[in-house]
């Protein structure tokens, strides 16, 4: 799974990258003119169950990301800038806020809520454009073979060129899932997930009010919003960790925003987390929504899903309520679970196997 990170030039796009893999854009490897990286999850439930076993190592969740293109504002719906998206499974989009005359605008002055529109318009016109050419390939297969193989396709893709017609991005029409399974193959661009970075200055709390009717609309179409400044969040990553706490402290936040930006962004791909636990190593494993155990054995190794047998389950929560795992144990917070068990965010696993 894979996060796209994208925007107009100057938006903050890099420095976003930077915070969420700990490495500079400009040394991250690139292929085909995009920067990729792997972004960890700051999951404050890793911390705590590490507190409880103090274990040789501690590993977070992690998902990849990479640095696209700049959005070119008035381009055609089928500009190259438009090619790389299709491969990202969810969008993070990095809206300017703050204004600064010593860093220029592509289109001349800061306004998040016409950059978003232009965005938004772009990726709509771009939907609109793949909709027609498919029905139209549709139509042509028709006169000639398969003239029912298609037939479904089509009665969905026309619901969806309606609903584009109407300015409104795919993610919020609702479709069964046999309808969304008709068109999954072509990857639409306002299909996607997406979490939007407002990048603001140092004055959070005026730029919250300010943006309250914009985060409350982009929030009505399906997405998520993030507040921050990445100037500030960046300056803070680079402090040593007692300065950093005197830092927030001063700021009056309990943790980085980047750290609540990289949980909404794993939130968005369709990925869960659940843990093991133990003396040698406390690890969230990354697992998309809806998969069962057997599955989640084998995100851990291919071993343990082929021979998988059961797993015992406890939640997250209730384990550290608990205090230990003896404790858990005793309170009978462990329960077997089949290969038919739907995994849950926080579940705690161990798996019993056999190959």
């Amino acid at each position: 799974m894979e996060l796209g990170l994208l925007g107009l030039a100057q938006a903050g796009k890099k420095t976003v990258f930077s915070l969420l893999t700990g490495t500079p854009a400009e040394a991250a490897p690139k292929r085909r003119g995009i920067r990729y990286g792997t972004a960890v999850v700051r999951d404050p439930r890793v911390d705590r169950l590490s507190a409880m076993y103090n274990p040789k190592r501690t590993r977070y969740a992690e998902f990849g990301i990479s640095l696209l293109p700049d959005v070119q504002s008035g381009g055609s719906a089928g500009a190259d800038w438009l090619d790389p998206l299709r491969g990202a499974d969810a969008f993070l989009q990095v809206v300017r806020v703050f204004d600064d005359p010593r860093v220029f605008h592509p289109v001349g002055s800061v306004d998040p809520v016409r950059d978003i529109a232009d965005l938004q318009t772009e990726l709509l016109l771009a939907d609109l454009a793949l909709t027609e050419n498919r029905l139209e390939r549709i139509a042509r297969d028709n006169r000639t073979v398969r003239v029912s193989e298609h037939q479904a396709e089509a009665a969905v893709l026309e619901i969806c060129r309606s609903h584009l017609d109407g300015e409104a991005p795919l993610r919020v029409l609702e479709l069964t899932a046999e309808q969304d399974r008709e068109i999954a193959h072509l990857g639409f661009l306002t299909r996607k997930p997406v979490v939007t970075v407002l990048n603001a200055a140092d004055d959070l709390a005026g730029a919250a009010a300010a943006l309250a009717p914009l985060v409350a609309r982009l929030e009505s179409e399906g997405g998520s919003v993030v507040l921050l400044s990445a100037a500030l969040e960046l300056e803070m990553a680079d402090l040593p960790a007692d300065e950093r706490a005197e830092f927030m402290e001063e700021l009056g936040v309990q943790e980085p925003a980047s750290h609540r930006l990289s949980r909404a962004a794993f939130e968005a791909l369709g990925l869960l987390s659940f843990f093991t636990v133990g003396p040698d190593e406390v690890r969230a494993w990354p697992l998309r929504r809806g998969r069962t155990a057997p599955a989640a054995a084998g995100v851990i190794h291919s071993d343990l899903e082929r021979g998988f047998i059961r797993a015992d389950v406890a939640s997250c929560t209730e384990l550290l309520a608990a205090g230990s795992e003896r404790a858990a144990k005793e309170l009978n917070l462990f329960s077997l679970k089949g290969k038919d068990y739907i995994v849950q965010d926080g579940d705690v696993l161990e798996v019993r196997f056999s190959v």
